[in-house]
């Protein structure tokens, strides 16, 4: 699942270097906005590493629930 995730924000994020390398000439202006492209890169994997991570520990928390052992009326 993070692997995929992954690859859409290497998808995203090589378009938009590819944007900036044909429509900013100017390097003094392109290299900041590379920068800032990659600073959203690694932003956006470690938002997706964590959502996984949650996701994946409040998922095996639900499969292994008793409701049984919670609900029943102890005599």
């Amino acid at each position: 699942m993070l692997s995929a995730i992954n690859t859409s924000i290497d998808t995203i994020v090589s378009a938009k270097q590819q944007f900036v390398k044909t429509f900013v000439p100017n390097e003094t202006v392109a290299k900041p906005l590379n920068t800032y492209i990659t600073a959203q890169a690694a932003f956006a994997k470690d938002v997706a590493k964590s959502s996984v991570d949650f996701f994946t520990t409040v998922g095996s928390a639900v499969a292994g629930f008793d409701a049984k052992k919670v609900f029943t009326a102890k005599k």
